[in-house]
């Protein structure tokens, strides 16, 4: 009888992986729909799919999936407000594909599993600013965990979204989009070695979140990029 048990649960086990989708089947769509925001072929439907959190604290109320590898169409906004969820948690979840102002996300969750704890974060896709700043391009990477480098601010900016350029072409940053990116105006031409974050579209604009402060890495001075430290240490033999 234990036996028995033990098959139905490794059968039900299995027809319940083989009916799960990827990420990137969610979000992957070529038909722009009637407000040009690509609307998944999932809407109104109950998935199940599998991912990495890479950000929670969303100020929508939810967190960031993304699949083991990020790339296009990899990440996707689950709108929950589960406490249980950690960044770097594998999870497996059924919800509802919906479409909020402009993003595709997954709502109304119905079961959420977490499979592995402190599971390493997906290599963030490398883009270049063009790319984000451009609708079209930056569509395939809304919700994907992103690394921009070198860019400088540029024009105006306020206490919470800014303009960066790596010289492709400008894209936005937005601060205080999550609980522990503390919000702070960047200066006209202040440099960057890198940024990293979240993609997400709010006011017709597609913008870079950083999650954490540490996500902001500021470029060293010019003064300092080419020095050598060897002749000062050896006063020191």
């Amino acid at each position: 009888m234990k036996r028995l048990s033990l098959l139905i649960v490794l059968v039900l086990g299995l027809l319940s992986a083989a009916g799960a989708i990827s990420i990137y089947e969610i979000q992957y769509t070529n038909n722009p729909g009637s407000d040009n925001t690509y609307p998944s072929q999932y809407a109104g439907k109950t998935v199940v799919t599998e991912g990495i959190v890479t950000a929670t604290n969303y100020k929508g109320g939810g967190f960031f999936v993304s699949e083991p590898v990020a790339g296009a169409y990899s990440g996707i906004l689950v709108l929950d407000r589960s406490p249980q969820v950690k960044v770097g948690d594998r999870i497996r979840l059924s919800a509802t594909v919906r479409e909020s102002f402009g993003m595709t996300t997954l709502q109304d969750v119905q079961e959420l599993r977490i499979l592995e704890r402190t599971h390493p974060l997906p290599n963030p896709v490398i883009l270049t600013t063009s790319q984000l700043g451009r609708s079209l391009e930056a569509e395939a990477y809304e919700g994907v965990y992103v690394r921009i480098l070198g860019v400088s601010a540029q024009g105006k900016s306020n206490r919470s979204r800014f303009a960066v350029s790596d010289g492709t072409g400008h894209c936005s940053v937005q601060l205080g989009t999550f609980a522990k990116a503390k919000p702070e105006a960047a200066p006209k031409g202040s440099s960057f070695a890198s940024i990293t974050g979240v993609v997400s579209f709010s006011f017709g604009e597609f913008s870079l979140n950083p999650v954490n402060a540490s996500d902001i890495i500021n470029a060293q001075p010019v003064s300092v990029q080419g020095r050598s430290w060897g002749k000062i240490k050896s006063i020191y033999k």
